[in-house]
């Protein structure tokens, strides 16, 4: 185990729950309430270039727009943000190093285990003490103003709040795990204003506390899906739903809890990450009693949802994967998944193969990173980069790395890893 040791991992919101009275991790034993003491998480951000026709030569009353030789665009400002204990943190993204600022500070909430952009200026914090979602705009600058009507309820009673899907494409939907009550609530988002409105029926069952959620995009039409990890569940179970278009409401998909592990092994399902196309499923295993270093891959059923274990999997990471990252676009046009390894403080990188959906790791992998471990997150900036940058709580710092498009591997960015002026544990990026 690093430097993080016990006196990190029991801060852990995200780490394995403790079973039987073993282990650590900030969860108390699964016969008791959930009380942690601090955060955690992360989802995925991709930009392209912006160009467009600029305005030339304006005149009283009239524009003229180029029709040649038009300067590009500016490509919209991207940021970095990360959790911490009663703050969240904002770093602006250099599109060409990769390096980032020194932080801008938003009061945040004291635990927190989910964290969601919109694609419309928001930013969506769970806050674990009271039950709910904070909201806040986004300013140009990259600075948090808090939604009048934030927080948002998940219909608990507090404490519970757990993980939140990313929002996928359009993002008319958020939703939001309950680890105490065992359920998931679900929000119909308003893009104008940043309110969330529970959807007809929240929240839902879902099984044993559920700490994460993830999305899985309407492709041509199909429908849209929702996946839950129940990191208690004896079996490991993945909730399965499908998300009523319409209404945001969700219904059990037949099957549903998928295990990820033999009953009474209790796995701890942590992370998940949905592939490029929608087509694969990976699931970190956190463990409960003791750490796991396992991802599971499902493939999933276009039209019902239906998860299905790959032959191949599970396949072998690091120590407590409790966080994930995927790129969905490279050179080669597959995918690449990296895990954080809490007690290794180590990533571990993958190709994820778009057809098969098998994990090959990549060469040199895994890669040490810092005094500690955390939050992942990944983004395809505006230069035609790729960054991936991991939270380092004990060190106070973000560390970044080069993606290398052809292969996956890493390579640390001159000048990192930056300072966050305190612990900073989940990580999401967005574009202004």
């Amino acid at each position: 185990m690093n430097k993080m040791g016990e006196s990190m991992r029991t801060k852990c919101l995200q780490a394995a729950a403790v079973r039987d009275g073993l282990g650590c991790s900030g969860f108390v034993a699964k016969s008791e309430r959930l009380t942690p003491s601090t955060k955690l998480l992360s989802i995925l951000a991709t930009v392209v270039f912006l160009w467009s026709l600029a305005a030339c030569n304006p005149m009283k009353g009239a524009q003229v727009l180029c029709s040649s030789n038009c300067p590009p665009v500016p490509p919209a400002p991207e940021f970095l943000y990360a959790t911490s204990t009663n703050s969240v943190l904002a770093f602006t993204i250099d599109q060409s190093s990769g390096a980032l600022s020194a932080p801008l500070v938003a009061a945040g909430p004291n635990q927190s285990i989910g964290m969601a952009a919109s694609m419309n200026g928001q930013l969506y914090v769970s806050d674990f003490l009271i039950d709910g979602v904070d909201g806040y705009s986004i300013s140009s600058s990259g600075a948090l103003t808090a939604i009048p009507t934030s927080p948002f309820s998940l219909g608990g009673t507090p404490p519970g709040a757990g993980g939140l899907s990313a929002f996928v494409q359009s993002g008319t939907y958020l939703y939001a795990t309950d680890l105490n009550a065992g359920t998931v609530a679900g929000f119909l988002f308003d893009a104008n204003s940043g309110m969330l409105t529970p959807v007809p029926g929240s929240p839902f069952p879902a099984g044993k506390t559920p700490v994460q959620a993830v999305q899985a995009a309407a492709q041509g039409g199909s429908p849209l899906f929702l996946y839950v990890s129940n990191l208690n569940d004896s079996a490991g179970g993945i909730s399965a739903y499908a998300i009523n278009q319409q209404n945001g409401a969700l219904s059990q998909i037949n099957g549903s809890p998928f295990p990820t592990g033999a009953p009474g092994s209790y796995p701890g399902p942590s992370a998940m990450v949905v592939s490029h196309g929608n087509n694969f499923l990976y699931v970190a295993l956190a463990g409960t009693a003791n750490a796991n270093n396992q991802i599971v891959a499902f493939s999933i059923n276009p039209t019902t949802g239906y998860l299905t274990q790959l032959p191949q999997s599970p396949f072998t990471t690091g120590n407590d994967p409790l966080h994930m990252a995927y790129v969905p676009l490279t050179a080669n046009a597959q995918g690449f998944l990296y895990t954080a390894n809490v007690q290794d403080g180590t990533i571990s990188a993958f190709t994820a193969d778009n057809t098969t959906g098998v994990l090959t790791p990549v060469d040199g992998s895994p890669y040490t990173s810092g005094t500690s471990v955390w939050g992942l997150s990944q983004i395809l900036a505006s230069s035609g980069n790729f960054f991936l940058y991991a939270a380092d709580p004990e060190a106070e710092t973000v560390a970044a790395y080069a993606i290398n498009p052809n292969t996956g591997a890493l390579t640390p960015l001159q000048g990192s890893p930056f300072g966050a002026g305190s612990p900073p544990m989940l990580l999401t990026i967005t574009t202004q």
